[in-house]
This record gives C-alpha cells, structure tokens and sequence, in this order.
C-alpha cells in the first residue's frame, strides 16, 4: 500500500510531512496524533475518502506495525462485556500514532477484509480530546486501485461521551440503517485495540516480550529533526502464550463433589472482564485526578485440575515506557 500510494502520489510523503511541520509551527496537537485529516486535505482535491487513507498511511509509514492476536485470546476477548468503566481516555495508550490489525474475514459493506489500519483524530488542535477513532479497512480489491474513492472501507467510531460503551452506541444510533448489521465488524477490532491498550496486555515480537513505541526524530543538517521510516514492517504478537493458557485450561465435562453443600461443581470458566484501577498518590489527589489504568481480567478456571499444561507466564505492569 505504501508503494502504491507513492507512486500514484508522487512526493505525497514529503509533502505531508512539510505539511505537518509547518502546521505544527501555527498549532499543537496531542502526541497521541502523528498529523490530523486536515494536514492531508491539501493533498487529496476534495476528496474526503483520500484524505483519510493518507492520513491513516502516513501515520502508519513512520512505525508499520502489524498486530495478530491469538484466536483463543480473540474469542475471549469478544466475550468480555464491555461496560461503562471502560473510558475513551484509555485509547490515548495506543503504542504508535496508527496500527494495523490482522483480523481476516472481518465483513464490511464493501465486502470482507483483512484487516484495519487504525489511528485517532484529535477533536481540536489545542484540547486532548479525541473526536473520532478512524478505521480503514483493508478490503478485497485490485491493489492498484486502492486509492479509488470505492476501494477500501473508512469508518468513523464517534469518540461521544465518557466511554467507549457510549461511543458505539452513539456511532450506530445515529448511522445509517444500512450500517447496523456492520456493528458486529467494529466490535472485535474495538475489543483487540482495548486489550492492546490494556497495561497488563502480553505482547511479543519474534517469541520475545516487546513493547511498541514511537520513533524518536533525528536531527539532520539539511533538514533539521526528520523522522524516518523502519526498512520492513514489524509483526506484533497479542496473547500467544496467554491463549495456549487458555485453551489448556478448557473445561473437560469434569465435576466434583463439593461436601459443603452437598452438590457436584462442574468445572468451568469464569467469564472475562476489563478493570480499571487507579494510580497515583491516594493522599495528595482526588480520585478524578489520578490516573486510570485498564486490565483485561482473563477467564478464570474454576475445579480444574491442569497439571503441568499450563505454563505460568509472570509480566511486569507497572513498567512505563517514556516516549519522546
């Protein structure tokens, strides 16, 4: 995609980034945005749907992180409730200014997918409210004609009232009819990007635990401070070992005798959930102005007996990492 929009484009990365720097001279936005729609408006002529892909693509350009997530974990995670106690502010932990997700077969109105290139639209230059989440879906399509208005699927995720819960309700009330059937495809791209942000989230790079970040701009003489792209993408790994976990500890029909109460237990699992946890000082900040931190609470085997399948994994959470 990078290849095909540079040289259908030509000198589209250039002048973005020209683009964004000189924007970023008259105003600010959040570090959390690489450059907002209206850095590549003067790019696209009038054209929305092109605008949104180059600023989907270049935000991506920068890092090219592609994310698969296990399908064990992936099933667990579309299980998870989602509820009220899930803030919008916790996707402002999104490792890199855009990311895309490997979530085949993910339908959209334009036909199935493969995936999403994900990033946030910020909802002024001076605030760090988000306005929107911006989806791209990466459809089936003749790649040379990607850049057509009709290739490809940009969607809007309203970043409306306090949490995401709220946010989709708001986004599919107020869309199309047409679009409500289309619901069941955000979902599971909502869900992989919380846990993504979650601080507890487990992922890997080449079987080895790794975090993303945001690439550090280098100082040149000719152009001062530039930031550059990686050679090759970089595939990310979401909760391989903690769905190999997760499928030993599957409930075998097995049941025990509980002399308590008399009755059979059957071994189960105990549904998923998010939780939120404050940070911070208890004695010098009032519980709104500590910071809030999301875990994925996984399934929870209850009267199994998993003998040495299940192989306990011990992650650090309350590491950060400092991004410039």
């Amino acid at each position: 995609m990078l290849e095909i929009m540079g040289r259908q484009l030509p000198n589209v990365w250039t002048t973005h980034e020209m683009l964004r720097s000189t924007g970023r001279l008259r105003a600010q936005w959040p570090d959390w945005c690489y450059a907002p729609l209206a850095v590549a408006e003067p790019l696209c002529g009038g054209r929305p749907d092109l605008a949104f892909k180059i600023t989907a693509l270049a935000s991506w350009r920068l890092t090219q992180g592609i994310y698969r997530v296990d399908q064990t974990l992936l099933n667990a995670l579309l299980d998870t409730p989602l509820d009220d106690d899930v803030t919008i502010d916790v996707l402002m932990r999104m490792p890199e200014w855009c990311i895309y997700l490997e979530l085949p077969n993910i339908l959209t109105p334009r036909g199935p997918a493969r995936g999403v290139w994900v990033f946030i639209e910020p909802s002024h230059l001076h605030s760090d409210r988000p306005v929107f989440l911006g989806l791209l879906f990466d459809t089936e399509r003749d790649i040379a004609r990607s850049l057509e208005d009709g290739a490809m699927y940009p969607f809007c995720v309203r970043l409306g009232g306090e949490s995401i819960a709220q946010a989709l309700a708001q986004t599919f009330r107020t869309a199309a009819s047409e679009l409500e059937s289309f619901k069941a495809a955000v979902t599971p791209v909502i869900s992989v990007l919380l846990y993504l942000c979650a601080q507890n989230a487990e992922i890997t790079c080449n079987g080895v635990d790794a975090y993303p970040v945001r690439p550090v701009p280098v100082h040149t003489r000719r152009r001062g401070l530039r930031i550059f792209p990686p050679p090759a993408p970089t595939v990310w790994s979401l909760g391989y070992r903690l769905g190999a976990a997760l499928r030993a500890s599957q409930p075998r029909n097995r049941e025990d005798h509980d002399p308590g109460i008399g009755r059979r237990i059957v071994a189960h699992i105990r549904r998923a959930h998010w939780h939120t946890i404050l940070s911070g000082p208890r004695k010098d900040l009032p519980p709104e102005a500590r910071q809030r931190e999301l875990r994925w609470m996984p399934p929870v085997a209850v009267n199994l007996d998993l003998g040495a399948e299940l192989i306990a994994t011990v992650r650090p959470v309350n590491n950060t990492v400092s991004i410039e």
